[in-house]
């Protein structure tokens, strides 16, 4: 793994470990865009991201398809991995 990568997975590593050690593990209140308030687990909003990361990946591989060019490997094994 890229030692700038690293550094990034180390911090969100101790940033979720301290949230979850500490029993800060519950919900988070937010409003969002259009208005209404809930509340999520920090668990949840972090499967949020990984996962809005990926429907952004598709989105662009989608256009370039479109435009009849091969899109780039986008799958995040292969950042992490030795491909």
């Amino acid at each position: 793994m890229p030692s700038g990568l690293r550094a990034r997975v180390e911090r969100w590593q101790s940033l979720l470990n301290d949230r979850f050690a500490a029993g800060r593990g519950r919900p988070i209140a937010y409003t969002d865009s259009t208005g209404p308030r809930f509340e999520t687990s920090p668990r949840d909003i972090l499967c949020h991201v990984v996962n809005h990361r990926t429907h952004h990946r598709a989105q662009v591989a989608l256009v370039l398809r479109e435009a009849d060019v091969a899109p780039p490997m986008t799958g995040s094994i292969y950042f992490v991995g030795d491909a």
